[in-house]
């Protein structure tokens, strides 16, 4: 399968590369010749861990700056922690460093955050030659983490996507393309975490010019460098989202898309836009909109993609992609297509096929299911979700595969109760995200 506008010379380096891995590999059945390197130490990375333990029996290396949660005490990991982490020489030394203890095996190293996304892009080249970085190059992340670019990319592959505008520092609120209210988002996620100020969001949602005019000066104000953007804010509430896991292999192909509809999401303030409930199911439409994107990129390895359906249109517009998989993405796992297979049988086994296009309708929790009874609204996702709880196709990231260390326990206990107060506290302010 190949892609419209995909650079040929690069897919052909990919394959010949893993051609030659495989090569010194000899027998590739067995399962003790790769070893999983994961870049992250939060609930995605575990979420893989898991995953590559349900489907190969085998434990993953995380590597992060500090050992969170939900990586720690897990018989699935092995966490390697180093608060300097960040600085891509102390993480090129360290792997380098431990690749002598894989033992013959590959090292795929995936990342399970944007920060890390980002960091093995740009230094990918510098690692020990037993690693495979499944990554793309940095040229391509930066067109997909910046949404001005993100959108133009959607604008040539004919996929819909909000209305927006862009603004830097000094930039004048004009008269916009759109009615209020509109969302506002940094362009850069990542420098904007960096520069905390007092109401801080992933997102605002605003109904009018001073609103908005007041933002702007509150985010520059901080020091954000970046540009905001200002775009067309799709109506509708959490059941109007959705995310899309998939997997793109080596030659461009893609292995495997999977869609889940929000139940609910966080309501912490600067955890809007986290998933909280997620029921998966299938949509051919929302599948052949994300397969069109992914034939005008050149892209290698797992994507997270959020969208949401306009009403007034019936369109899904797509409103973020993430080049790794999402915090929530284990639903895919949950629901029967794990997610460790992909990557396994495109570098380690050189299988391709067709696109398998997910439809299992399971339910993914990432709170207490207490939560969820309790905050949904009355309706028929509700009942959806209810239903499956009923029937027992119901799951969780963090619990499950007899991972069940006491002190892991534990902190899980700890980590649940945190997620009734927050939604006790806060559930009655939230506002939509965009």
């Amino acid at each position: 399968m190949r892609r419209d506008l995909r650079a040929p010379a690069r897919v052909r380096m990919r394959q010949e590369a893993l051609v030659h891995l495989r090569g010194r590999m000899g027998d590739t059945s067995m399962t003790k010749k790769f070893v999983p390197i994961l870049l992250g130490t939060e609930i995605g990375a575990y979420g893989m861990a898991r995953a590559f333990w349900e489907a190969y029996g085998v434990r993953s290396l995380a590597y992060g700056t500090f050992p969170l949660t939900p990586t720690r005490h897990s018989k699935f990991i092995e966490q390697r922690c180093d608060e300097r982490l960040m600085d891509p020489a102390v993480l090129v030394r360290m792997l380098n460093a431990d690749a002598g203890q894989l033992n013959g095996a590959l090292g795929l190293v995936i990342p399970c955050g944007d920060e890390y996304s980002i960091l093995l892009s740009e230094h990918k080249d510098e690692l020990d030659g037993r690693y495979v970085p499944i990554c793309s190059g940095p040229g391509t992340l930066v067109q997909l983490n910046d949404k001005s670019r993100f959108y133009g990319l959607c604008e040539r592959a004919q996929v819909p996507y909000p209305q927006a505008i862009t603004l830097g520092p000094g930039d004048e609120v004009r008269e916009l393309p759109f009615p209020y209210p509109v969302a506002l988002k940094p362009t850069d996620a990542l420098d904007f975490r960096e520069h905390p100020f007092e109401g801080q969001k992933k997102a605002f949602i605003l109904d009018g010019r001073h609103m908005l005019e007041e933002a702007l000066r509150r985010v520059f104000d901080s020091g954000y460098s970046g540009k905001l953007v200002v775009q067309d804010f799709v109506p509708g509430g959490d059941d109007n989202m959705r995310v899309v896991n998939g997997y793109v292999r080596h030659d461009g192909s893609t292995a495997l898309l999977s869609i889940g509809q929000p139940v609910l999401e966080d309501c912490a303030p600067m955890r809007i836009g986290n998933y909280a409930a997620i029921i998966s199911y299938g949509d051919e439409g929302a599948y052949a909109s994300v397969e069109r994107l992914m034939r005008h990129i050149d892209y290698f390895g797992y994507f997270n993609i959020d969208m949401k359906l306009d009403v007034r249109d019936g369109s899904y517009k797509l409103l973020d992609f993430n080049p790794r998989q999402g915090r929530s993405s284990f639903f895919t796992t949950l629901s029967g297509h794990n997610l460790a297979r992909c990557v396994v049988e495109d570098v380690i086994e050189g299988k391709t096929g067709e696109s398998v296009h997910a439809s299992e309708e399971f339910l993914w929790c990432g709170v207490p299911r207490s939560i969820v009874r309790r905050y949904v609204a009355n309706g028929p996702l509700k009942e959806r979700a209810l239903l499956l709880m009923r029937e027992g196709k119901v799951g969780t990231t963090l619990f499950g595969g007899h991972d069940r260390d006491p002190r892991r326990l534990w902190n899980m206990a700890k980590l649940w109760a945190h997620y009734r107060v927050d939604f006790r506290r806060y559930f009655g302010h939230r506002e939509l995200e965009g």
